[in-house]
């Protein structure tokens, strides 16, 4: 195989590096091929490997370049994903294997297709022949040279033990590695109102349903909307004795889904589910919901630390190293490698910058009066821009009261965002896709033809600094005790900073690509930022 210049350059010091113990963190531009590269010197070392990505879409690249090399491709995903019975949004926690009639598994047909065909081969076969897909693929891991998993089969203890692998026999590839300081919300666990709403509809008893009507109205007492953490030390709680009967009523109805093979999500068990395990955990309030969940991902990383396993750690924005060490809790030895750098070379395509110096979303000046400048200078890049404009918000409440003020042909990202759709309005005719900072539409959008991007303009409609609240400030409290450093100003700048280069790489996707970047928000005029994200001499505009 014709490897890259850069790939050439420096396969041979990551494979030694691996031999040697090493942790790799290796940064390079998305398009430069860093997929290809990592299996090839992971497979140099171990001869298995296990590539883990934040979503299923990005199993595809991976199998692509496995079947490249030759190399049995095996992938996984979750039970609810994989069930012949199960709706959408379906908590795995909800399906009750054991009781099912269909708990053996088949055999995979790998003709060809992607990982999603030969699942919706599985699932139709599954229902034909009598067998289980989900099980199926866990059988398949056994012969794998190639595994793909999402973060959960990874990072999640009690998820990897039951897969019930021999670690040591494979190296590790981490993409997308700049989400590890995201892995606590593996953990996370919600209570709203409507949950418990949908809840009160599904119990039968009018015990459980007195005890759910209970716990809404006390819930409502104690959460605010607000778009930020709000520690809530006072919050409802549920007895021992009403956990029990709300337990009762959830095994019953999961045995009832699995005889009627019509699996649905249960409210009832998400109920029990945020109430688990409770001991010395912090709640907030955010955005209409009770949330818990670990100040740190130092506990998901584990396994990284393991130094008889060889790690790559992949992002085309890596974490400093610092970062690495002191937040993430990297404890190994380490090889951080930033291509670019190393090579004193460009290994993808490039852009320009444009500094709006008139606006900015610092708190004090939110405004109807600044949303309408922002809109007016969307819709200036709009009628510029040869192709898509991909305006990236801090908040959904910035870019809705922006937005709303757009007239042109526009997609908003939502809950219910569809990538498929997004792709269908790219081609239609130049759109303004709107999305915020660290969304489905910032990280996990691949809007190309041919290679290149479909995305011109990367409007950047603020900078998306975390809230500085109380789960900011717990945070920075629990690092300071392990560290003995006061990381709190990182714990703001880095996150943002990931978050901004991560948008502008959307429209640089190959070598020929060739963007526009607009900076807007006065606070980028700093010579950390331009530094930052490499933006040293951008032209000031202004309405």
């Amino acid at each position: 195989m014709e490897l890259r210049e850069w790939q050439s350059a420096l396969k041979d010091r990551v494979i030694a590096h691996l031999k040697e113990g090493f942790l790799v963190a290796l940064q390079s531009p998305t398009g430069s091929g860093k997929t290809i590269f990592s299996l090839l010197v992971s497979l140099a070392v171990r001869g298995k490997v296990i590539y883990a990505v934040r979503t299923h879409n990005e199993f595809y690249p991976v199998y692509r370049e496995a079947k490249r090399l030759g190399k049995r491709f095996s992938f996984l995903v979750g039970k609810s994903r994989a069930c012949l019975f199960a709706e959408e949004g379906v908590d795995a926690e909800d399906i009750k294997c054991n009781l099912c009639e269909l708990s053996s598994p088949g055999k995979v047909k790998d003709e060809g297709d992607s990982p999603f065909r030969i699942l919706e081969d599985l699932k139709r076969r599954g229902k034909e022949e009598g067998f289980c897909p989900y099980f199926t693929l866990l059988s398949s891991l056994e012969d794998t040279e190639v595994l793909g998993v999402t973060y959960p089969y990874l990072f999640s203890p009690w998820l990897r033990d039951a897969l019930d692998l021999n670690l040591q026999e494979f190296a590790i590839v981490v993409d997308e590695a700049h989400n590890l300081d995201y892995l606590n919300d593996l953990a996370e666990r919600r209570l709203s109102v409507s949950t418990i709403e949908f809840a009160m509809k599904q119990v039968k008893s009018d015990q459980a349903r007195s005890i759910l009507v209970k716990l809404r109205e006390e819930i409502k007492a104690v959460i605010s909307n607000e778009e930020r953490y709000i520690e809530v030390k006072g919050y409802p709680r549920l007895s021992e004795d009403e956990l029990k009967l709300l337990t009762e009523e959830y095994e019953d109805l999961r045995k009832e889904m699995v005889k009627s093979k019509s699996i649905r999500k249960l409210y009832v068990g998400s109920v029990i589910k945020f109430y688990s395990s409770m001991e010395d955990e912090h709640v907030f309030s955010y955005k209409g919901a009770l949330i818990v969940k670990p100040l740190t991902s130092i506990p998901f990383v584990s396994v990284l630390n393991r130094e008889d396993v060889p790690v790559i750690l992949m992002s085309g924005t890596m974490y400093p190293r610092d970062y690495l060490e002191k937040v993430l809790g990297i404890k190994r030895k380490m090889f951080y490698l930033d291509v670019e750098r190393e090579l004193r070379t460009k290994v993808t395509g490039g852009y320009d910058c444009f500094l709006a110096v008139d606006v900015t979303t610092s708190y004090s000046t939110r405004s109807a009066e600044m949303w309408k400048r922002y809109a007016s200078h969307l819709l200036r890049i709009y009628h510029y821009a040869r192709a898509n404009v991909l305006a990236v918000f801090p908040s959904y409440t910035i870019m809705e009261e922006v937005m709303k003020l757009i007239k042109v042909r526009k997609f908003v990202e939502g809950s219910k965002s569809v990538l498929d759709e997004v792709v269908s309005s790219s081609l239609e005719g130049k759109v303004i896709i709107a999305g915020v900072a660290r969304g489905k539409l910032t990280e996990g959008i691949e809007l190309t033809s041919s290679g290149s991007s479909l995305i011109s303009d990367v409007a950047l409609c603020g900078i998306p600094y975390p809230s500085v609240d109380d789960y900011l400030r717990l945070r920075s409290e629990y690092i300071y005790k392990l560290t003995g450093e006061s990381l709190r100003d990182a714990l703001v700048e880095i996150p943002a900073m990931v978050a901004v280069r991560q948008a502008i790489g959307r429209a640089v996707r190959s070598k020929e690509d060739r963007a526009n970047v607009w900076l807007l928000d006065k606070r980028f005029d700093s010579a950390w930022w331009k530094v930052k994200i490499n933006c040293l001499n951008p032209k000031k505009v202004r309405l």
